[in-house]
């Protein structure tokens, strides 16, 4: 009997986007992939893709499938991995996200000492900007700002960080210092926004004061780091974690405006879903996150 077997190529080809990726993550010729796709069709008696010559796309049935579909294969494969932790030390693929510049300075750092205390463990980062799909991309833990407010995760907070306002010495020089958050729409402003729109919400005051402007972008990037380097030209203002901006504040490249209207601090979490909470690898993972920002000023 083959039906969960071919439920789990069925959501891989989906989650790939075709037969012959799934085939290559899977290590199946694409022939297999397609035939095990058809005999999943043929035992529902529905089908679950559109196919062309050049793609896949589902149909409405495969779309209901796909929802529960997905569910189950990572039930399954959560209680398998379960059961082999249980027995041996933790092995297998690990998949984390991860915003990039928190990637590239903290995360990337912190997995590659984890790999070291954890040979067996092989660790697929992923360094994202946006806020990716955690279970429909197949992720194990995300590390993310926000609060947490979806219950089919579950996270540990990690540490809080201030947001400023920022701008170069010379920029403030040419177009004055905003005194109040009202004054922004006589700046120039330089967003993060990966949507590609010209906009971008901005959160200022504490308590009752507490507000969201929107600020229109005078420059506007999908990389969250290049409102960093406009700043440092003198093009603008931005919006920022502090731990993205201290170093050049402390150097004085670039300096903080609007502080008596800085917002309440966000807290950034491990998060993974609920279904992975007794993981060992997912447990060990969450830890070494938790004691590696011990201390962090953010």
């Amino acid at each position: 009997m083959h039906e969960i077997s071919d439920m789990a190529v069925f959501v891989e080809v989906a989650r790939q986007g075709g037969f012959s990726a799934a085939g290559r993550s899977l290590g199946l010729a694409s022939s297999v992939v397609s035939d095990r796709v058809k005999a999943l069709e043929s035992r529902l008696g529905v089908k679950l893709l559109h196919r062309t010559t050049r793609s896949q796309m589902l149909t409405e049935s495969g779309q209901l499938y796909l929802e529960r579909a997905r569910d189950i294969v990572a039930d399954i494969a959560a209680l398998e991995s379960l059961v082999l932790e249980a027995s041996v030390a933790p092995r297998g693929p690990l998949r984390v996200t991860a915003p990039g510049p928190l990637g590239r300075r903290h995360i990337a750092p912190l997995v590659g000492a984890f790999c070291q205390a954890h040979p067996q463990i092989q660790v697929h980062l992923t360094l994202d900007d946006r806020f990716s799909d955690i279970v429909g991309e197949g992720f194990d833990i995300a590390v993310r700002g926000g609060p947490l407010i979806d219950s089919q995760f579950t996270g540990r907070q990690l540490f809080d960080t201030r947001r400023v306002v920022v701008a170069s010495p010379a920029y403030l020089r040419a177009a004055g210092t905003p005194v109040t958050p009202a004054d922004l729409h006589r700046h120039r402003c330089l967003l993060f926004n990966h949507e590609g729109h010209f906009h971008a919400d901005w959160r200022f005051g504490r308590g009752a004061q507490a507000q969201t402007l929107r600020v229109e972008g005078a420059l506007v990037a999908s990389n969250s780091e290049l409102p960093i380097d406009w700043a440092l030209q003198g093009l603008g203002l931005t919006q920022k974690s502090w731990w993205e901006v201290a170093a050049q504040v402390a150097d004085g490249r670039l300096c903080t405006v609007l502080d008596t209207y800085e917002p309440e601090p966000v807290s950034f979490y491990g998060i993974h879903p609920v279904r992975s909470a007794q993981s060992r690898k997912v447990g060990l993972f969450i830890e070494a996150l938790s004691q590696w920002f011990v201390g962090f000023s953010g």
